[in-house]
């Protein structure tokens, strides 16, 4: 589970913020728990996990990068219901490193991916793919302490305030 719903006031899960943000977080954890469960060392697979994970890695910016007022982020969705502070562990999380001999955070590596790759099609470079493919491939590996199943653990942790 990713953020326990049953834990939030009815009142709030109610009101138009919280229904959507609850809808989302359904989504998110559908599409998280797909994208994990693809086997990527089977060759006819990993089409189908770059799709997958282009649906997920959307889904996560506009849940978690975005930093408009008006969007339907577990951060705006925290602070309306009067938990800054977890709006806050939140950006802090994705503020810290993503590896230990670069100073490269979690917000920048997936934001980069998203932007350059899926929701705005930013121009490339080759250098561009190199990191693409570099990051992607720390994301998947099960063997490194921040992959995407780190994160999101860690993200879950901090929503339900852990």
């Amino acid at each position: 589970m990713v953020v326990d719903l049953e834990k939030v006031d009815r009142k709030l899960i109610d009101t138009l913020l919280g229904e959507q943000f609850a809808f989302n977080m359904q989504m998110y954890e559908y599409r998280l728990n797909r994208v994990l469960s693809i086997d990527t060392s089977v060759k006819e697979n990993q089409m189908e996990y770059l799709m997958v994970f282009d649906a997920f890695i959307a889904l996560f910016r506009s849940l978690f990068l975005e930093n408009f007022k008006g969007c339907y982020t577990a951060q705006n969705y925290f602070t309306a219901i009067g938990r800054d502070d977890i709006s806050c562990r939140i950006d802090e999380f994705l503020d810290g490193p993503f590896n230990d001999y670069s100073d490269v955070t979690i917000r920048k590596v997936l934001k980069f991916l998203a932007d350059k790759f899926v929701c705005h099609l930013d121009p490339i470079k080759t250098e561009d793919l190199g990191l693409a493919n570099t990051w992607m491939a720390t994301l998947k590996n099960p063997y490194v302490k921040v992959n995407l199943k780190y994160i999101c653990s860690e993200l879950g942790k901090i929503m339900n305030d852990d």
